[in-house]
């Protein structure tokens, strides 16, 4: 949650089931100097940089998990989704991103044996 009034930030609350990754030297800088932008506007919701919330889109709003962690888990061996939730949580508590973990799945292609 961002709050924002006369075009200064605030307030910044995170909650969920566990602990974000947050970089709270870069949220304090917002108090400072507001973002101007949308691009920093979302990072400041993910807690991260703009650098650092653009390299990869969030998958997994619960958990914050984002769709290069996910393809990555996927090539390592993550080929459902209750392996992904085993590995790294993601659609494991709404379940909002249960449908593009599985559009994850179906376009990883993993070679079949023979």
């Amino acid at each position: 949650l961002l709050a924002w009034r006369n075009g200064e930030l605030h307030l910044v609350f995170y909650a969920g089931a566990s602990l974000p990754e947050i970089n709270h030297d870069w949220v304090a800088q917002a108090f400072r100097q507001a973002p101007v932008n949308a691009a920093d506007r979302h990072a400041l919701l993910a807690g991260q940089s703009a650098q650092r919330a653009v390299a990869s889109r969030t998958i997994c709003s619960c958990f914050g998990v984002g769709e290069n962690t996910i393809l990555q888990a996927i090539k390592q061996g993550c080929h459902s989704t209750q392996a992904l939730g085993n590995a790294l949580n993601c659609g494991t508590n709404c379940g909002s991103c249960l449908p593009e973990l599985k559009h994850l799945l179906l376009s990883v292609a993993v070679p079949e044996e023979e």
